[in-house]
C-alpha cells in the first residue's frame, strides 16, 4: 500500500498546526526571557508531564527502538529503558536540587558551584550534546519523510527540519510546550496503541505467529551485555545532565511538580520502549526479515498495514516523536550559547538576549540540517552526543550537588581530561564505530572520576 492523498492531507494539516501554535505563542513568548526560555516557570502537571515525556522520547526512542526490535527482539527495548531510568533518576536526584535555584542552564549552576571558567567549558560541552541531539531528530525526520513521500533523504530533512526551526524560533519554550502536548497525544495514540494492535492483527492475518521469530528474540539479553552496559553508562547518566532536560525541569511550577512529573514521564517512557520494540518485532515477521534498511521498519510497516487517513495519522505520530525532542534540543543549544557564552561577556538587555536566542534558533537549526545530511545514521549521532556529555559532566555535576569539597580546578581538569580521552579513544578506534564502542565510554568515565578525586584531594574547595 502507498501513501494516499488523504494521508498527505493529514500530515500537511499537522505541520500547519505546529506553525500556527508557533505564531500564536510568539506574542507571549517574546515578551520576557523567562517566557521565551522557560515558559515563565509556570507548568502544571497537565502540561509538564506530557512535555517532559515528549522531549525525552524522540527519533532514537521511536525509529531506534523499532529498528532494534526488528534486529534483536525484546532486548532492543534496553535503549529507551535506560533513557527512561535516567529521567526517573533526574527527577529524584537532580530536579529537587535545581528548581529552587531559579537558574536558566546547567552551565549556570556549574558557575555557582565552581567558577566562571567551569561555566564556559561546560556550556561548550553541553551545547555539543544538545546540538547533536537536535541532529539525531532531524535525521529521523528525513528518514520518515523520504519513505512516506518517496523523495530523497536530503529533501526530507529540509522539509521537516524547517518546520521545527520556524515554530521554535517564533514561540520559544511556550511554542515547544504547546506543540509537545499535541505531539505527546499523537505519540501515545500512534506508537503505544495503534501500531501494536494493528501490527499484530496484520501479522496474524498473514498466518504468522510470534513463535516464528528468530531464536533469542524473547531473551532480555540477546542484544548483548556489553551493549546493555554501554546504554546504561551513556543514557542513564546522560539523561540527568542534558540542558534540554534541565530546561524542561525548570519550567515546572514548583519542586513537587518537577520531581513527581519527571518520574511519571520516565515511567511513561518504559511503556513506550516496550511498545516501539514490539512494533519492530512485528515488522520483522510481516516483512520476513527482508528489509534492506531496518531503520525504516516502522514507517514502512505503518504505510503497508494501515488504512488511508490512519496511516497519515501514524506518520504524524512519528513526526511528533522526532519534533518534540528536536525543538527542546534546539532551544537548549541556543540558550547555552546566548546565556552562558555571550551574556557573561557583553552587557545585553533582556529583550536583546531574547531576540538573540530566537536568531540562534534559526541559524543553528539550519546548520543542523546540513550536519544531519552528512551524518545520516541516527544512532551514531546519538552515541556522539551522550559520549561527550556523560563521560565529562556527570561526576562534577552530580557530586557537586551533594559534596562541597571539590573545587573549580578539580572540575575543569576532570572535564577537559575525560573529553580528550573519550573522544580521542573513539577516533583512534575509528569513525564512526568508535563512538558506539564501550571502551571509550569506560575510559572517559574512569578518567573523569580519577582526575576529579585526585584533584579534589590536591586542591580542595576553600569553602569546605
Amino acid at each position: 500500500m502507498s501513501v494516499t492523498g488523504l494521508d498527505l492531507t493529514v500530515i500537511a494539516l499537522y505541520m500547519l498546526a505546529l506553525l500556527a501554535i508557533g505564531l500564536l505563542s510568539e506574542r507571549i513568548a517574546i515578551r520576557t526571557l523567562d517566557n521565551y526560555l522557560l515558559a515563565n516557570r509556570q507548568l502544571s502537571y497537565l502540561l509538564y508531564v506530557p512535555a517532559m515525556a515528549a522531549v525525552v522520547l524522540g527519533g532514537a526512542s521511536t525509529l531506534g527502538s523499532a529498528r532494534l526490535g526488528y534486529q534483536y527482539g525484546v532486548s532492543g527495548a534496553w535503549l529507551v529503558i535506560m533513557i527512561s531510568l535516567g529521567v526517573i533518576a533526574c527527577g529524584l536526584i537532580v530536579a529537587r536540587k535545581i528548581i529552587p535555584l531559579r537558574i536558566y542552564t546547567m552551565a549556570e549552576f556549574l558557575e555557582r558551584r565552581y567558577s566562571r571558567p567551569t561555566r564556559y567549558l561546560a556550556a561548550i560541552v553541553i551545547a555539543i550534546y544538545t546540538f547533536m541531539i537536535y541532529v539525531t531528530q532531524v535525521i529521523a525526520i528525513g528518514t520518515v519523510t523520504s519513505v512516506v513521500l518517496g523523495i530523497s533523504f536530503e529533501l526530507g530533512v529540509l522539509i521537516g527540519g524547517l518546520v521545527v526551526v520556524a515554530y521554535v524560533a517564533l514561540g520559544g519554550m511556550w511554542s515547544v510546550t504547546l506543540t509537545d502536548l499535541l505531539q505527546w497525544a499523537l505519540m501515545t495514540l500512534g506508537v503505544i496503541i495503534i501500531m501494536p494492535v494493528a501490527g499484530y492483527l496484520a501479522v496474524s492475518a498473514k498466518g504468522v505467529s510470534l513463535a516464528e521469530l528468530p531464536q533469542g528474540y524473547f531473551s532480555p539479553t540477546h542484544i548483548g551485555y556489553d551493549t546493555i552496559l554501554s546504554y546504561f553508562l551513556l543514557f542513564f547518566f546522560g539523561l540527568m545532565l542534558g540542558q534540554d532536560i534541565w530546561q524542561r525541569v525548570l519550567t515546572a511550577k514548583d519542586t513537587r511538580i518537577g520531581v513527581n512529573g519527571t518520574v511519571l514521564a520516565g515511567l511513561y517512557g518504559i511503556v513506550y520502549a516496550l511498545a516501539a520494540t514490539f512494533v519492530g518485532m512485528l515488522a520483522y515477521l510481516y516483512f520476513g526479515g527482508a528489509l534492506e534498511n531496518p531503520r525504516q521498519a516502522m514507517p514502512l510497516f505503518a504505510v503497508e498495514i494501515l488504512p488511508a487517513g490512519i496511516a497519515g495519522l501514524m506518520i504524524a505520530a512519528m513526526f511528533s516523536a522526532f519534533m518534540s525532542t528536536a525543538d527542546g534540543a534546539l532551544i537548549a543549544t541556543s540558550t547555552l550559547i546566548t546565556y552562558d557564552l555571550v551574556a557573561p561577556l557583553r552587557r545585553l538587555t533582556e529583550r536583546q538576549l531574547t531576540l538573540l536566542v530566537a536568531g540562534l534558533n534559526v541559524i543553528l537549526g539550519i546548520l543542523g540540517l546540513g550536519v544531519a545530511i552528512f551524518v545520516q545514521e541516527l544512532l551514531i549521532a546519538l552515541d556522539i552526543a551522550y559520549l561527550v556529555l556523560s563521560t565529562t559532566l556527570f561526576i562534577p555535576t552530580v557530586l557537586g550537588l551533594y559534596w562541597a569539597k571539590p573545587s573549580a580546578r578539580a572540575a575543569i581538569i576532570a572535564i577537559a581530561g575525560s573529553l580528550i580521552v573519550a573522544v580521542g579513544y573513539a577516533l583512534y578506534i575509528g569513525w564512526p564505530d568508535g563512538f558506539a564502542d564501550i571502551r571509550p565510554i569506560v575510559a572517559g568515565f574512569a578518567t573523569n572520576l580519577v582526575i576529579f578525586l585526585i584533584a579534589t584531594y590536591l586542591w580542595p574547595s576553600k569553602t569546605t
